[in-house]
């Protein structure tokens, strides 16, 4: 296959659309590039750069150089051997309808065969567009997609038009939309939706020039420079700035065109009401940016992003009209916040008692009961006081049946955090139900005290525990109770304080609180931390075999987890080594002889050091035996890991000069087994403490 000077050209596909979902959007860039990779390369079409541009209607790439042809193609058909009679070789040239000077001999591993070298001329790309467009089209799976009453397609919005150029000239096609109606392939696009004017495109290199001159602002980045530099100018001179929120920063890029950055008042009246009120109701409701000062206490000033070309009337109309649907929205939250702060805490607790946590789990007050039991186990562990543990888990859930959290889901924790302390409930108390969410997940917002890790930690083991037993555990993709992040939020907090205690003791006292003794549901939860203890392990940049050769261990759900993290950090530490690369070539060939001579009878023989013959015996024996006696005192002592991998390692000396010098497959078959029981106990004791079978080289 070889063609020379094959002739480039330029691709440009937009699909336009009505509004996709902001959290589609970069996905589907993604997608779109893979789906035109798979494509070309599956048609023997070369190309270069490839760039995809997204925003809310429009999904487009472009790609640079792309062969004009496909390139020809050499199809080798084997035939019969060199020497074959007549009868072979002519029913060989008739299927294939070729001459006999048509074939040539070709030498293969297998001999000489005739064969027919078939040349297949590539056709031209643009006739296999139409075919390559209904292709990916047809094959984009969105994260959630819908079909409208005239088409059969799927598509996350309705598709309204695609705009195909191939070196600058529209190509004729069309994606059918059902039986009786299609979607042709076009040379124009629309711009802004306040004009949606019709935008004919002539030149590929002009197509992002076109849309910015019709206030579309293709390229992300463009969309997210252009949102800073206006916020700059807008903030310049004053000493505030906007509270960092990448994440509403990246929702909005997927929400505008043409960003459009304004600044509003917030109504002085609603300023008392907490931070996190105010910055809720904002950001979750209405998408707006929290203005702070140098002292990062809020100001009482907002910034949105409108998607609107900019005019001095229209945007002092979109800045009022934002002003009071804020101000509607904070009088509501300043409301609850007085009739939730005029009620006792106890008077929301009791409530509690008719809220289901969920069915088969017994009540929101229910919960709470399990959690103060659990805690009088946990207190010690975190070294707090079982009193205000108890208080604490106590208080935890009161705020889900407040008129606050009712309306503001994303503040539960937070405002049983702000009513705990004006009920004068201890200052612990109120900081731990404050934290009691953190961290969700993996993520760096941890509580900020022991209390409020213990009661993070705890609730998370409660739901665990609650939905395991009622069997909704995570399958594939779906995790509708959020249970993998409670297992990451659990797991970051024992790595972060360094808790003591096993992974296998974690539910213990959970199952319990349930009364259930189940061994297989203990055991599915132990397995399901370990995963995610790998998993975190894993994000901490510690390599996969290293991390498996401990968590791997028949022992490791029993170890004290700061144990198992010593262990990996420790081999973590000396795995580029030459001690420990020649650790690793002994032991696996020490592991591979002790395979090859597995006996069944081999636990009840002893080691006879009557029957040594050598020095190298001698010594591996007595290693073996010190080794066994520093395993039997300190292989759960957090200060002795270091030291006895040094001690494991150290080994390899002896290891290798036992190989050299010493044949295991003796013909006195009392002194083989021996030697085999010798290296077989050594090896035992090594793997108590990693299977370095699993680390690499």
């Amino acid at each position: 296959m070889s063609n020379n000077n094959i002739e480039k050209g330029d691709l440009l596909l937009e699909l336009f659309s009505e509004e996709i979902p902001a959290r589609m959007q970069i996905g589907s860039e993604k997608q779109l590039t893979t789906l035109f990779e798979k494509s070309l390369v599956n048609r023997d079409i070369g190309y270069g750069p490839i760039s995809t541009f997204s925003s809310s209607r429009h999904l487009s790439v472009i790609i640079k150089n792309i062969d004009l042809k496909q390139k020809n193609q050499i199809i080798e058909k084997r035939g019969p051997r060199l020497g074959s009679n007549e009868k072979a070789i002519h029913g060989f040239l008739k299927s294939n309808n070729i001459k006999e000077n048509e074939i040539v001999i070709k030498d293969t591993k297998n001999g000489k065969f005739y064969f027919y070298l078939n040349q297949i001329n590539g056709i031209n790309t643009s006739e296999v567009l139409p075919e390559i467009i209904n292709e990916i089209v047809n094959n984009f799976v969105w994260p959630k997609s819908q079909r409208w009453a005239y088409s059969e397609l799927k598509w996350a919005r309705p598709l309204r038009n695609i705009l195909l150029l191939f070196n600058n000239q529209p190509i004729e096609g069309k994606v059918a939309l059902d039986k009786n109606n299609s979607l042709n392939f076009t040379n124009f696009t629309f711009g802004h939706r306040h004009e949606d004017k019709k935008i004919e495109v002539q030149s590929i290199d002009e197509y992002e020039r076109l849309l910015e001159k019709n206030f579309i602002i293709l390229d992300r980045k463009k969309r997210k420079h252009k949102i800073i530099n206006d916020t700059k100018l807008l903030l310049k001179d004053k000493d505030i700035k906007l509270l960092d929120d990448e994440f509403l920063l990246d929702e909005i890029l997927g929400l505008v065109e043409f960003p459009n950055v304004l600044i509003g008042t917030i109504d002085k009246q609603f300023m008392n009401l907490p931070k996190e009120v105010l910055t809720t109701a904002m950001k979750v409701h209405q998408k707006y940016f929290s203005i702070i000062d140098d002292k990062n206490n809020l100001v009482p000033k907002f910034l949105f992003v409108a998607n609107t070309v900019p005019e001095k009337e229209r945007d002092k109309s979109i800045i009022e009209g934002n002003e009071r649907v804020l101000k509607a929205r904070l009088s509501d939250a300043n409301f609850f916040w007085k009739i939730d702060t005029s009620i006792k805490i106890e008077n929301f607790n009791e409530k509690l008692k008719n809220v289901l946590f969920y069915e088969g789990l017994g009540s929101l007050h229910e919960k709470t009961i399990r959690l103060t039991k659990v805690s009088k186990f946990f207190s010690s562990l975190f070294k707090v006081d079982v009193s205000l543990a108890r208080e604490a888990c106590i208080l935890s859930k009161f705020d889900l049946v407040s008129e606050m959290v009712g309306e503001f889901p994303e503040l539960q924790g937070i405002m049983g955090g702000y009513y705990t302390r004006l009920n004068e409930k201890p200052n612990e108390v109120s900081s731990a139900i404050f934290d009691q969410y953190k961290p969700k997940g993996i993520s760096n917002d941890m509580p900020k005290t022991k209390l409020g890790s213990m009661l993070s930690m705890i609730d998370n083991i409660d739901n665990l525990t609650g939905f395991f037993i009622i069997n909704k555990k995570p399958s594939g993709s779906k995790d509708p109770f959020a249970l993998r992040r409670a297992g990451f939020s659990i797991v970051q907090i024992l790595m972060k304080l360094k808790l003591n205690i096993s992974i296998n003791d974690l539910f213990t006292e959970a199952l319990k609180s349930y009364k259930n003794s189940s061994k297989i549901i203990k055991l599915d939860l132990v397995d399901f931390i370990i995963d995610k203890v790998k998993f975190i392990l894993k994000k901490q940049n510690f390599r996969d075999d290293i991390i498996e050769s401990v968590i791997s261990l028949k022992e490791s759900k029993n170890y004290l987890f700061p144990i198992l993290y010593e262990r990996v950090n420790r081999l973590n530490d000396i795995k580029d080594t030459n001690d420990f690369k020649a650790f690793l070539v002994n032991f696996k060939r020490l592991n591979n002889i002790i395979k090859s001579n597995i006996r069944s009878d081999m636990s009840k023989v002893k080691v006879n050091p009557h029957l040594f013959e050598s020095s190298e015996e001698e010594e591996i024996y007595n290693k073996s035996q010190n080794l066994d006696n520093n395993l039997k005192k300190y292989l759960t002592d957090l200060e002795h890991q270091g030291i006895i991998l040094k001690e494991v390692i150290n080994l390899h000396y002896i290891i290798h000069s036992f190989f050299e010098k010493i044949i295991v497959n003796h013909e006195n078959k009392k002194i083989k087994f021996n030697r085999i029981k010798l290296l077989t106990e050594l090896t035992e004791r090594i793997l108590k403490y990693s299977n370095f079978h699993y680390i690499e080289n």
